[in-house]
């Protein structure tokens, strides 16, 4: 594992050579000359068991070890990550001349909460994210952590000075997205880093403009994967058969849903990245990998987490340099059970720049797992199975309940033709649109594909997707136009 000290700054011109597993830091940005300034952040992360509302003077607390804190520098977008040690310590040093806004991860690297700046005020409509450095260490202090409250604040230290640009929304006194990871509306204005105000920085914020819809739905995911190198992505594929009942099965099969993590390199630095490492959750070091066809391995076979360059060649459309891997499930670790909302995930990216090495770190957080499908799909007002239907008209219109969970939704029908006993794939696959939050679609049979053969059945299924390259399916059954077995 690595991210397990404290980070330090790269000075440009300094040799530094890491491999996945190594400590971790954000690089010196290119053409700021030969050094740069840098200051100390520290400070102590400690529970207690008093409520916010009730904290006077000293309360007991106890060290809180093994969790990390994110330090987002509010000019560069760049993140800086140490684990506290056994006595609750953490330091960071960092570049001088900017502002830094605090987020908690726990010890399996699922998001916990945002650092106020200030004491608690349980009246408080709005409070302080950012804080600004120089060149002058800063002390914290106790960092108090209520997890039951999803918040931490400052108890003592030195006095910060406050980013008056990094204000949050706040609902008694607590940052308005803390408890739901930023997923509710807020329409308070923030800074780039925090651009709907509520206190949750974009890279773990589930909806970063408050709209009230998921990232992955409106399209606003790029937001939170800046990095001058490239983007980040991943993105997972579920497809559920029904079972005689038109029911979803309990637990899917491990090669039902898959998980594609990526890093995609800007154009203006291709050729430069030597590796891409990913760490988070312990469930990762139980997925099975697959880098290319036929190729499977589990991670702790394949270089400690380190992506593969061109993984998917042959199978992307883009000619992107891209980094990356396909995730199956194990015994040990099915993804439908283990993946949830609110898990970490931190790459590790290093490159060369005029001659030099440097490791920059990048973040995603998972926003939703798809634990649902289409329900009660129905043809032409029967409702469908898995079973094979026949003697259907060349029009069919297909219906079914959407879910109303996930705002933005996508649903599609799609159809795989059957010739001559087996699934036809040479342009003769398609699909028919039904519109965002749609519940029905029309689809037309058609007599023959491109070469002529005619079409015995169709393999149909009921889609779910997002702009995010998500997708849940209702698949595995089979429309026919006319009776083909008795």
């Amino acid at each position: 594992m690595f991210l397990r000290t404290a980070l330090s700054i790269v000075m440009a011109g300094a040799a530094f050579l890491l491999s996945c597993g190594d400590e971790s830091t954000s690089p010196t940005p290119s053409g700021n000359g030969d050094s740069m300034s840098t200051t100390t952040i520290s400070g102590n992360l400690v529970t207690t068991d008093t409520p916010l509302a009730r904290r006077v003077g000293t309360v007991a607390t106890a060290a809180v070890s093994g969790y990390r804190i994110i330090a987002q520098a509010l000019e560069t977008r760049r993140i800086y990550i140490v684990t506290t040690e056994s006595d609750g310590g953490f330091e960071f040093t960092v570049p001088g001349n900017d502002s830094y806004t605090f987020h908690i991860l726990d010890d399996d690297y699922f998001y916990v909460a945002p650092v106020i700046l200030d004491e608690f005020d349980p009246e408080a409509d709005e409070v302080p994210e950012g804080m600004e450095v120089d060149t002058v260490d800063t002390d914290l202090g106790d960092v108090i952590l209520s997890e039951d409250q999803f918040v931490a604040v400052l108890t003592s230290g030195d006095v910060v000075s406050i980013d008056s640009t990094m204000i949050a929304a706040a609902v008694n006194g607590i940052p308005a997205g803390a408890d739901d990871q930023g997923a509710g509306t807020c329409s308070h204005s923030g800074s780039s880093l925090d651009i709907d105000g509520d206190g949750v920085i974009n890279i773990m914020d589930s909806d970063d403009d408050g709209d009230g819809i998921l990232d992955e739905f409106d399209d606003d995911w790029q937001q939170e994967c800046y990095s001058e190198m490239g983007h980040i992505g991943l993105f997972s594929n579920f497809h559920s058969p029904l079972d005689e009942a038109g029911n979803p099965p309990v637990s899917p099969s491990d090669n039902q849903y898959v998980i594609t993590v990526e890093f995609v390199v800007h154009e203006s630095h291709e050729n430069k990245v030597s590796s891409v490492c990913v760490d988070g959750p312990a469930y990762l070091d139980q997925f099975q990998i697959n880098y290319s066809m036929g190729m499977t391995a589990n991670w702790e076979e394949h270089n400690e987490k380190e992506l593969i360059e061109g993984y998917g060649e042959g199978l992307l459309v883009a000619d992107d340099e891209r980094w990356g891997a396909f995730l199956y499930g194990t015994a040990a670790a099915h993804v439908w059970d283990v993946v949830e909302p609110g898990d970490v995930w931190v790459f590790e990216i290093t490159y060369t720049e005029n001659g030099t090495q440097y490791t920059e770190l990048m973040a995603k957080k998972i926003n939703f797992v798809f634990h649902d499908t289409p329900r009660n799909v129905y043809i032409n007002g029967q409702l469908w199975t898995s079973a094979t239907m026949y003697y259907l008209p060349d029009t069919v219109v297909f219906k079914w309940d959407t879910i109303s969970a996930l705002p933005g939704m996508t649903y599609t029908v799609g159809f795989i033709p059957h010739v001559n006993g087996r699934q036809y794939n040479d342009g003769g696959a398609g699909g028919c649109e039904a519109g965002v939050n749609g519940d029905s679609a029309v689809f037309v049979f058609a007599d023959t594909v491109e070469t002529g053969d005619t079409i015995e059945l169709y393999h149909i299924d009921v889609i779910a997707s997002d702009p995010y390259g998500d997708n849940a399916k209702t698949q595995g059954g089979f429309v026919s136009k006319w009776l083909s077995v008795e």
